[in-house]
């Protein structure tokens, strides 16, 4: 599929108007609040630099635009950066990835809380309810559309997504939050933040915080109504947090917290349905001195699940309760050398134990790893940063390197041209490792067992990333950002069927009538012979026909590459506006078959967003779109097909009363009720309006 002159005129124009609008709005009176040098981000280097200076593409999801958006969750918040591919499931499943397609269980992109990892190691992938923190906690999103191993090391595969929230100081105060509306949703927050007393700069800081959200289930689509029970979710959570400034320059923060859900998260092999009691519980300590940083954190995820599909040998759902812990210490520090060497460098150890019901064998897994990076200020307005990271990873023979480099081009203050090369790697999870489970599948006529195993030959995921790009603010305040890029994948790590019935050797075995499971005794000798033969059976040659075995393995290369276009503007008087583009190309395949290929999820190929905010103070409203093209699904095997394009219309209005004490607001999404179906198996997402009230003391 190759870029259409009619649908790049379309974008172009679209950029044309934003400028000229946003010019015009200047030359009636609206000055800028700020420009792109106030806007601080540390996810890109692991160090604090003005956003034109960060050698990847990056955007910032800052408090303000927390606020105006209309959005339930992460994803919706997420759904408006280009070049994220955002798709929503279940009530409570959200799964996203950074140019490229993404599926159930997403695995490529790495999500952080304060540095904090909440990347489940097990499987590979993000439940986004685990996050505990309130959004008015958050002090901003910092999205990395790129490889990031370099800094992060392993599963920072095609991005890195940062929640940096307040520290005490910053929200002391308790803010109240209740709403509620369509499709039973119930949500509550509340969080109270103070400081104690201390000479000088020395001081203490305290943050309690706690939440719940409820909604009932979507629909599903009428073609897969009768599938199974759907869920809706529930999901409390609660955290606290101590900060001691030690001096001017340094400060130890503690914390911990807790964060439940259940409610359905779709598989390969079908939905679970995660239990109430399933959580994710953690703590952490952080140092900071300028720019030393010591931090170290425990993980703990327990949960209990039940396939909705899947059934065991027995007859019975597949269960699958897990248990994980995970300790993780790191260390890092920015330094100055010669005057023109900014040296950023640290490491971090991380232990897990696991617990898994369909992975007995996989119980433990050890990593360690070391980076450096180095600024190199080549004069006033040319920087080179070339850095790398070396990762020692269960259950990899060999360490991994992953190297970076990007030359930084700054004609003038505030605008920068950047030419990037990136590489990044995934390791294969315990599951794709240890898996060791036995499903009934139904075949055709037959439910017949199949094998689902592991493979611990698997080798890491591993991509080699070419990027351009420019950010820059004009004279009026606008921050315009485009990025071309192309990604080259190799060995994915694909589920595939391994093996089939056939032979003396792999027969299924005879119908039992307790689980429905098996073959009539006068069909078993068909499996003897191949298809297109003539043997003495009923159903002819059936051999090579049902799958009996299903494992991992390494699969190909897949080339990315695509263009991203972003201009935004806030002005003084009240008024917002952002609008972005993404265009991805279809994937390039070498090394599959074409039988292979079909089994490939493929990217929507255009990706637009549009949004508008007003705030007087006292009231305010604000209205996005999210358009997303048509795209093809196969990594659910039993429902592969493709999905229709599809426009999702946000807005929200609101009044600030009793000197903006209490606010009242009423939020929409997908205000226009388009039937959204963002995953071939997925629900139908549809209209939400909901009513709250805050309270700020």
């Amino acid at each position: 599929m190759k870029i259409h002159d009619r649908g790049l005129s379309a974008v172009v124009g679209t950029v044309l108007a934003a400028m000229l609008s946003a010019q015009a709005a200047v030359a009636q009176g609206a000055e800028p609040e700020a420009t792109i040098e106030d806007v601080i981000v540390v996810t890109a280097s692991r160090t604090e630099q003005a956003l034109n200076e960060a050698p990847a593409a990056i955007t910032v999801i800052d408090q303000k635009t927390i606020e105006s958006i209309p959005a339930d969750d992460y994803g919706d918040l997420l759904r408006n950066v280009p070049g994220v591919n955002v798709i929503q499931t279940s009530a409570r499943d959200i799964n996203m990835t950074t140019r490229g397609a993404t599926n159930t269980l997403a695995t490529s992109t790495l999500v952080l809380v304060d540095g904090r990892s909440l990347y489940l190691d097990f499987f590979g992938f993000v439940m986004w309810d685990f996050l505990p923190t309130n959004p008015l906690e958050i002090k901003q999103i910092e999205a990395v559309r790129g490889p990031g191993s370099a800094v992060w090391g392993a599963n920072a595969l095609t991005g890195v997504v940062n929640v940096i929230t307040k520290r005490p100081k910053e929200i002391v105060g308790t803010s109240v939050l209740v709403g509620g509306g369509e499709i039973g949703t119930k949500y509550a927050s509340v969080t109270h933040a103070g400081i104690g007393g201390g000479r000088g700069p020395v001081g203490f800081g305290y943050k309690l915080s706690g939440g719940y959200y409820e909604q009932d289930a979507y629909d599903r689509p009428p073609s897969l109504t009768n599938t199974f029970q759907n869920e809706g979710t529930e999901q409390p959570k609660g955290e606290v947090r101590l900060d001691w400034d030690l001096s001017e320059d340094s400060y130890l923060s503690t914390g911990a917290g807790l964060a439940r859900t259940d409610g359905i998260i779709h598989t390969g092999i079908g939905p679970f349905d995660i239990d109430k009691g399933t959580e994710l519980s953690y703590g952490k300590v952080d140092w900071n001195k300028q720019a030393w940083h010591v931090g170290a954190f425990w993980n703990r995820l327990d949960a209990d699940s039940e396939n909705l599909l899947s059934r065991g040998v027995d007859g019975n759902f597949l269960q699958f309760a897990f248990k994980t812990d995970t300790y993780n210490f790191e260390l890092s520090n920015t330094s100055v050398a010669g005057g023109r060497h900014i040296l950023t460098y640290g490491g971090n150890f991380r232990t897990s134990d696991f617990e898994l019901e369909i992975a007995p064998q996989g119980t433990s897994k050890d990593e360690w790893g070391a980076f450096l990076q180095d600024e190199i200020l080549l004069g006033e307005k040319v920087r080179w940063l070339i850095g790398g990271r070396w990762d020692d990873v269960d259950p990899l023979e060999d360490g991994v390197f992953t190297p970076r480099s990007s030359l930084l081009f700054s004609p003038t203050p505030g605008n920068t041209f950047r030419i990037s090369y990136n590489e990044a790697f995934r390791t294969p999870s315990v599951i794709n490792s240890s898996l060791d489970a036995t499903i009934l599948v139904q075949q055709g006529p037959f439910l017949l067992p199949a094998d689902a195993n592991g493979n611990v030959a698997l080798v890491e995921e591993h991509v080699t990333a070419y990027e351009v790009g420019y950010v820059g603010s004009y004279s009026n305040g606008m921050i315009f950002t485009v990025s071309a890029y192309r990604n080259k994948t190799e060995d994915s790590i694909d589920f595939f069927s391994s093996n089939f019935y056939g032979g003396f050797t792999n027969l299924p075995p005879p119908f039992n009538p307790a689980t429905g499971a098996g073959v009539p005794p006068a069909v078993i000798p068909c499996f003897l012979f191949a298809p297109g033969t003539f043997p003495p059976c009923p159903l002819g040659g059936l051999a090579g026909v049902f799958i009996s075995d299903f494992s991992y393995r390494n699969i190909g290369e897949t080339t990315d590459q695509g263009v991203e276009l972003s201009l935004n503007q806030r002005f003084r008087n009240n008024w917002s506006w952002f609008v972005n583009a993404s265009w991805q190309d279809e994937p390039e395949f070498k090394g599959l078959t074409p039988a292979e290929e079909l089994t490939q999820n493929l990217p929507p190929e255009w990706r637009g967003n549009v949004g508008f905010a007003y705030d007087s103070g006292r009231f305010f409203f604000s209205a996005n779109a999210n358009y997303q093209d048509e795209a093809f699904w196969a990594d659910v095997p039993f429902a592969t097909g493709t999905t229709d394009s599809f426009t999702l219309v946000n807005a929200a209005i609101g009044v600030r009363l009793m000197d903006e004490r209490v606010t009242l607001q009423v939020l929409g999404s997908n205000v226009t009720d388009e039937d959204a179906q963002q995953h071939v198996f997925g629900d139908i997402i549809s209209r939400k309006v909901t009513g709250q009230i805050g309270f700020r003391f």
